[in-house]
């Protein structure tokens, strides 16, 4: 697995200092995290990591890229904060 230092330390630079929106979308994350099956620890602990992808729930909620879940949980939320390009294809 990849490890992407670029991606994480912007997530955890907007989470220093976040825009409404980035802080309601974190926060619409972090509900979806609290019930998943893969969360390792509490996320009152704020050293909860994902099981599936070993990232610290609380930076990686805060990402600024879509559909960032490996188990794709956070596809609802993210569908209005994120533009997505459709490719209209023949088939």
């Amino acid at each position: 697995m990849k490890i992407d230092f670029k991606k994480i330390l912007e997530a955890y630079r907007i989470k220093i200092s976040p825009t409404i929106e980035q802080k309601d979308l974190a926060l619409k994350r972090l509900e979806i995290c609290k019930g998943c099956e893969f969360l390792k620890g509490s996320v009152e602990d704020h050293l909860c990591r994902c099981g599936a992808c070993g990232c610290f729930i609380h930076g990686k909620i805060f990402t600024n890229m879509g559909d960032e879940c490996p188990k794709g949980k956070w596809s609802e939320v993210d569908k209005g904060h994120f533009k997505t390009k459709v490719k209209n294809t023949l088939i």
